[in-house]
């Protein structure tokens, strides 16, 4: 059974791309009119986020979803083992923060997709976002606390909770939408990020603390936004309008055709042109970059710093390219041509069972058997017997994660390398037996 997702309008200053607009006001207005294609992985994301509603709406687990389809615009996505195993670590921690609520004596309301009005702070008619979950916490004494709840399905850069904008702006949010019947101390914002970290990261800010950020940082952003997009119709932006940066570009439609991004990838890697440019307009040029040194560590430091950014930019302008011949527009210098062939599927499974079993072929030759996961042997023992899952659970193994390059802000220690030891002795006799 298929089932879609429902799709909503984003407002034009919305919670998931204020790293976007907040930094470079000039972004929105670039970004009207620009191609608005959803990636497969942003669509990957929605289906584990139906997944996840689903699963805290009717109180089930995953593994209940299990070869059910997800359709997300043209492009479908099935609950398999994988998706249910990490969408459940994100369940399991909503609900344990609830019962860790619960058990300090606190009353808890809990809000699952729930849309929240943020033209109080963009100043855009109409405009909401919805968060993926809001809990708030209620003591005897009077004392409240909203928590902000956001599942990221991604596995690239660990995101943060700390000052983390998104987070803020549904923050900010939904202590409006709900001020009225709470008074609230604290305000807590909690990521998830399954596939990177098996804990989620978390964040508390006061009230006035967060309302001061919306009032000085995210409102007057929003205020300078909507001046471009109201004038850009007849006072073209100019390159200074727009500050380029990892977070800011990379979800913004417009990279691909930003100015202001193509210079900084050449400011970037310009130095290193320009000097085998004078190296190559030398009058003994001879073909050969002789007498070039080669990048040292502290240079390579340098550019690495935009990799990222430089590689998201590569693949927007791939991404616009393809975009541009696929409508028929001419691209110098490229074309389409046939990309290799599908993998080989059965026409119909039903079929093929049928004729594969009149040609008597054995069970364990027409299926594929696999054990189940560890994630759901714990759901079907660790509670009902937990002696036996002790004992599976000593079968269990872990591998360590490969060695990955990271930059010194993140929070992970950094591994410890021994540079590799000399393959060959020191010779200090004469040699001959050698010889």
């Amino acid at each position: 059974m298929n089932a879609p997702t429902e799709e909503r309008a984003h407002a034009l200053f919305s919670p998931s791309s204020a790293y976007t607009w907040i930094a470079c006001k000039a972004s929105t207005a670039a970004q009207l009119g620009q191609p608005d294609e959803s990636s497969e992985y942003a669509d990957d994301g929605t289906a584990s986020h139906e997944l996840a509603k689903w699963c805290l709406d009717a109180g089930t687990d995953a593994v209940a979803y299990m070869g059910r389809v997800i359709k997300v615009g043209e492009r479908e996505f099935e609950v398999d083992e994988e998706r249910a195993d990490y969408v459940q670590m994100y369940v399991d921690g909503v609900r344990e923060r609830i019962e860790a609520y619960k058990l300090t004596g606190a009353r808890v309301e809990v809000f699952i997709e729930q849309r929240l009005s943020i033209e109080h702070i963009t100043g855009e008619k109409g405009a909401k976002g919805t968060s993926d979950c809001v809990l708030i916490a209620v003591w005897e004494d009077g004392r409240a606390e909203i928590c902000v709840i956001d599942l990221k399905y991604g596995r690239g850069v660990e995101v943060s909770a700390v000052e983390n904008y998104q987070g803020m702006i549904y923050a900010e949010g939904a202590r409006n939408e709900h001020a009225d019947f709470y008074d609230f101390t604290s305000v807590r914002i909690v990521i998830h990020q399954p596939r990177v970290s098996e804990k989620p990261s978390e964040w508390e800010i006061t009230p006035a603390a967060l309302q001061e950020w919306i009032a000085t940082v995210a409102k007057p952003a929003a205020e300078q936004g909507m001046l471009y997009v109201e004038s850009v119709d007849f006072v073209p932006l100019s390159v200074t309008d727009f500050a380029p940066g990892e977070k800011q570009c990379k979800f913004c439609k417009a990279k691909a055709v930003c100015p202001a991004l193509a210079m900084h990838v050449e400011e970037t890697l310009g130095a290193d042109f320009e000097m085998l440019a004078d190296v190559a307009a030398q009058p003994d040029f001879d073909g050969y970059l002789t007498g070039v040194e080669l990048l040292d560590n502290d240079r390579l430091g340098v550019i690495y710093e935009s990799l990222d950014l430089i590689d998201s930019w590569a693949k927007a302008v791939r991404g616009r390219i393809e975009y541009e011949l696929l409508n028929g527009n001419a691209v110098p210098g490229v074309k389409l041509v046939q990309g290799r062939r599908g993998a080989r599927q059965w026409s119909s499974t039903e079929e093929a069972e049928t004729l594969l079993k009149s040609m008597r072929l054995k069970q364990e030759q027409m299926y594929n058997f696999k054990v189940i996961s560890p994630t759901q042997a714990e759901k079907l023992l660790k509670t009902e017997s937990p002696r036996r899952w002790k004992k599976a659970e000593a079968l269990i193994t872990q591998r360590d994660g490969s060695p990955s390059v990271a930059p010194e802000s993140d929070k992970r220690p950094a591994l410890v390398i021994a540079p590799p030891a000399d393959d060959f002795e020191v010779v200090t006799e004469d040699g001959d037996d050698l010889l």
